[in-house]
């Protein structure tokens, strides 16, 4: 029991302090880590982080450099497409008014032909139920 005791005992204490990898200074003096310790995947993507040709700064300049021309581009496009809303609505506002213009113009000649064909036949003055009932007077008793 004594043995054990002091197995949880010395699983209980505090590891000693290490350095953290992420302490403040020069990243290029970090130590790089073992590679036999690593995952295969691991292995190869520390690779990729250390080597000069695909180094991680080259990456991360290249992929800075590929946003800020992205960025430069997206003003001009936002302002393009913001310009070409706001056109495309004041095309939308000019068509309701002539649409507007050319269905008032119209009803307007619809109303001159109606009232041109009712003084034509002699029921201008009438109103349309008396016009029906006169109509309906006419026609035979057998129906149409």
């Amino acid at each position: 029991m004594k043995e054990e005791k002091k197995r949880w005992l010395a699983l209980k204490k505090l590891p000693p302090e290490m350095p953290s990898p992420l302490s403040e200074g020069d990243p290029a003096k970090v130590p790089e880590p073992d590679e036999s310790l690593l995952d295969p995947e691991e292995a190869k993507m520390l690779q990729f982080l250390t080597q000069q040709a695909s180094s991680f700064g080259r990456f991360r300049s290249q992929t800075q450099s590929r946003l800020q021309d992205l960025q430069s581009s997206l003003e001009f496009k936002i302002d393009h497409l913001a310009g070409s809303v706001h056109k495309l609505g004041q095309r939308v506002a000019t068509a309701r008014r002539e649409a507007d213009r050319v269905l008032g113009l119209s009803a307007a000649r619809l109303k001159e032909r109606e009232d041109k064909e009712k003084a034509s036949v002699g029921t201008k003055d009438m109103p349309v139920m008396e016009v029906l009932r006169s109509l309906g007077k006419i026609l035979p008793e057998g129906g149409a």
